[in-house]
């Protein structure tokens, strides 16, 4: 079976989009199916990290001008073309697909429709937007409030909600059976673009705190433009990627970070953590966690200032030796590619 992943990453995206579906294309890969990523060429996009991963990328075609967003939720701008443009782009180029995967919040139903209309093919829908899908799976792996009310069905529309569906790498469930011995460490990191420019505020706190009983591994991520490279003392450590990411969150004994994909890891490893939401649409997911008891939240992220940061390092030192949230690791056991996989390719495998 061929499955093409139709995703873009950039400064202004970001990188959870790609690597989200990364996973899933390991696991239809690891099931013998032919896996491809169609990738507008766009700057801080990440086609040759997909390459490195052994995927083959098609890239469409650029943009023609570089397009403003007129404000943070205008997705829209994410194509840097219109939808005509970019279908064109794509059915040039993708004449004949079983599956076609879309995470891409500048793409729904008018794009999908005319998508699967011409190819015939099937479609998975990854989204958070709660938005109409011309797609015969809809995959959202977060905590909603009311999720059975989010997005409008269609047909025998079927709809994967929840963190049971989480798309975490392997390594996540082999970790989170594993007894490795925690560091005296916050780990913090905002996602690799830092939009709004936490690591910045983080450096900053921790060089006005001299006596944490911590100390801080701050990830500024590789396209972070406002990354601090030095600080003025001992209690933090900067470094702008690393390679074993994940067994370092799971050494630690708390996090600070990013709502959103990240909220997911952080569970499955049962990592008490603060969560600060550095875009509009991760405002209402933080929010419920929060509700629920099962993480810390500092709010958006253009709020947050280095004082917040200096009362949020404070208190976790305070409590340093009985931090601990509601758990949500039941619920994130890192296997949920495996059930994406067997909910939307059920019948298909079993004609292989």
């Amino acid at each position: 079976m061929k499955v093409v992943f139709r995703v873009d990453a950039s400064l202004l995206i970001g990188s959870g989009h790609v690597m989200r579906c990364l996973v899933l294309a390991e696991q239809l890969k690891s099931r013998g199916h032919t896996v491809l990523f169609a990738c507008t060429p766009l700057e801080g996009d990440l086609r040759s990290f997909i390459q490195s991963k052994g995927f083959d990328v098609i890239t469409l075609s650029p943009p023609l001008a570089k397009v403003l967003p007129a404000h943070p939720a205008d997705y829209v701008s994410w194509l840097q073309k219109s939808i005509f443009d970019d279908v064109r782009d794509f059915l040039a180029v993708v004449t004949s697909v079983d599956y076609v995967v879309t995470d891409h919040y500048a793409i729904s139903h008018e794009w999908q429709s005319q998508v699967k209309q011409k190819l015939k093919c099937k479609i998975l829908a990854i989204d958070d937007l709660n938005r109409r899908h011309c797609a015969d799976f809809i995959l959202d792996q977060n905590l909603w409030p009311n999720a059975e009310k989010r997005y409008p069905k269609e047909g025998h529309q079927i709809v994967l909600i929840g963190p049971k569906y989480a798309l975490l790498r392997k390594e996540f469930a082999i970790l989170r059976k594993s007894n490795i011995q925690k560091k005296n460490q916050v780990l913090a990191f905002f996602g690799n673009s830092d939009p709004t420019g936490e690591c910045f505020k983080v450096a900053q706190a921790a060089s006005r705190l001299t006596n944490l009983p911590f100390q801080i591994l701050l990830v500024t991520g590789r396209q972070s433009k406002n990354a601090p490279h030095f600080c003025n003392n001992h209690v933090i450590k900067i470094v702008d990627y690393i390679a074993d990411f994940d067994l370092e969150l799971k050494r630690s004994a708390y996090c600070i970070g990013a709502s959103g994909i990240s909220n997911w890891e952080r569970f499955c490893l049962n990592v008490p953590t603060t969560i600060v939401s550095v875009a509009d649409n991760q405002t209402e997911l933080s929010q419920h966690l929060f509700n629920l008891g099962v993480v810390r939240y500092l709010g958006n992220g253009e709020q947050t200032s280095i004082t917040t940061y200096i009362e949020e390092l404070n208190f976790i030192a305070s409590n340093w030796d009985q931090l601990a949230h509601k758990p949500l690791s039941d619920e994130v056991d890192g296997l949920g590619a495996d059930r994406v996989v067997d909910a939307i390719l059920g019948d298909d495998e079993d004609e292989m």
